[in-house]
């Protein structure tokens, strides 16, 4: 008996190919789309990481400034300033004296100390409140006075708790300081927008011990990445800087692509207010 089994027609097999290619061809295209949208979400979500880092390094170190219109230096927060950078006297804590036991020493209770660490030798400044007592056309004023040593092994007197004891460079005024006077530690800092391998960032350095930059968020644009913009009591730029009330912060990611050389980015413009400014 002969068999009545029959193969495939050319014409059969090269439409089965060419269904196939299409439907692979198909496949193909959303996996390619599918791997677009994924890498433009991940690069978006890096961005957008990169700003938020950076708006809260900024706006936790510069929103504790403060200036004195018509002030002496040691009144203003802000030591020197430009489009890209800026060096200030940054809050690392505040408490109130609770014995003096020397022209230069001082003890804070630690029950009113409040701040992001404890007090440290040759980093920090004592930036002590003075009040005027020669005459009431003077206006009240605050010391720095770097601090030379810190200990904690003294109590306050008058069962005040524990204490934290600041020996100073020098004496903070020429008159007596008296028991509960605040104290504000303070560091000096710089922010500024710089150059290192091959990109630019936003970086900070503490000024009192000479540090080297470091690198906090980035990259950033090489222009705009990280511009500064000093504001008066009217909103309008000023280079005086006893008038400065708030700083407008710009900043703006980068994320170099693959896609022909194409970069995405991401901006945020905010205004930080300083704690002098009529709206704080």
């Amino acid at each position: 008996m002969r068999s009545c089994r029959r193969g495939f027609t050319l014409p059969e097999i090269m439409l089965a190919l060419v269904v196939t290619l299409l439907v692979t061809g198909a496949i193909y295209n959303l996996l390619v789309a599918t791997q677009r949208v994924t890498r433009a979400q991940t690069e978006r979500i890096a961005l957008q990481s990169t700003i938020r880092a950076g708006s809260l390094v900024v706006l936790n170190e510069l929103s504790e400034l403060s200036t004195a219109i018509g002030g002496t230096p040691d009144q203003n927060d802000v030591l020197a300033m430009s489009p890209t950078a800026i060096t200030y006297r940054a809050m690392r804590g505040t408490g109130f004296i609770c014995h003096v036991a020397g022209p230069a020493i001082i003890r804070l209770a630690q029950g009113s100390f409040s701040g992001h660490r404890d007090p440290q030798a040759g980093r920090d400044e004592a930036y002590v409140f003075v009040p005027s007592h020669s005459s009431p056309e003077v206006e009240d004023s605050w010391a720095a006075v770097q601090i030379v040593s810190v200990t904690s092994a003294l109590p306050c007197p008058a069962g005040l708790g524990p204490g934290i004891t600041l020996t100073l460079s020098a004496s903070p005024s020429a008159d007596p300081i008296e028991p509960g006077t605040p104290v504000r530690i303070t560091e000096l800092m710089e922010l500024r927008l710089y150059r290192a391998d091959d990109a630019a960032w936003l970086g900070a350095r503490a000024v009192s011990t000479g540090e080297a930059i470091q690198p906090l968020v980035g990259p950033l644009a090489d222009t705009g990445g990280f511009g500064l913009e000093y504001l008066d009591s009217r909103g309008v730029p000023t280079t005086n800087r006893s008038s400065i009330t708030a700083i407008r912060v710009t900043l703006r990611a980068i994320l170099d692509s693959e896609r022909g050389g194409a970069q995405a980015s991401e901006e945020l413009v905010t205004r930080v207010p300083l704690r002098n400014s009529p709206a704080s």
